[in-house]
């Protein structure tokens, strides 16, 4: 059976393999003595991983900065850097320290760049808002015509409101209800004829 990876797991090994690059720097930096102008913070930028990619890498250099740092006064250690005199140890341990600051400033200031949600089209807003296509000889306008529009009027057949919906940047709708409106003035409706001025910009409904 094989083990499905977990997504912490995916983010590890993808650190994991980025620091393939940076390895080689710090071997680089080795040989050189302490010299290298090689920057964590700008390869961070560069391959552009989540903070909480960069995250995995936070204390991958510590190992490497004990072994040089030696305080136990290892035998071995001292052997395996003693091609290192003591003020390039120094400059090898304060680029190592570098790449960890560099590292804890990229997860620090990481900020997703989050893609801008396409604006719903009118039909889709007003998928759900409830209308009667007609009631009598009165026919409702096109939903889609209510978006954007600076006036709308509503007639609830069931309860006989006539509701004036008014505004000034344009209406819109968000599920069932009428939205960004300026005015709204209702009133109940007792002669169906005063439909007759209106019914061009008329939606009926039973629910509304």
């Amino acid at each position: 059976m094989i083990q499905k990876i977990t997504i912490q797991e995916r983010m590890r090994n993808k650190a994991l393999n980025a620091l393939d690059e940076v390895e080689f720097e710090i071997d680089l930096l080795m040989e050189n003595k302490g010299k290298s102008n090689f920057s964590m913070y700008k390869y961070l930028k560069q391959i552009d991983y989540s903070g909480k990619v960069i995250a995995f890498m936070q204390g991958f250099t510590h190992d490497i900065k004990f072994e040089i740092e030696n305080e136990e006064g290892c035998e071995q250690l001292d052997e395996a850097y003693n091609f290192l005199t003591p003020a390039q140890k120094k400059k090898v341990i304060a680029k190592l320290e570098g790449i960890e600051n560099d590292i804890d400033k990229y997860v620090s200031e990481y900020k997703p760049i989050r893609k801008p949600r396409k604006p719903k089209s009118p039909k889709q807003l007003v998928s759900k808002l409830p209308f009667l296509k007609q009631h009598g000889k009165y026919h409702s306008v096109d939903p889609e015509e209510i978006i954007r529009a600076r006036m709308l009027f509503t007639y609830n057949v069931a309860s006989k409101k006539f509701t004036k919906f008014e505004t000034y940047g344009g209406l819109s709708v968000k599920g069932s209800r009428i939205i960004d409106y300026d005015v709204c003035e209702e009133k109940t409706l007792t002669d169906m004829k005063l439909l007759d001025s209106s019914s061009s910009y008329s939606l009926l409904s039973d629910q509304i």
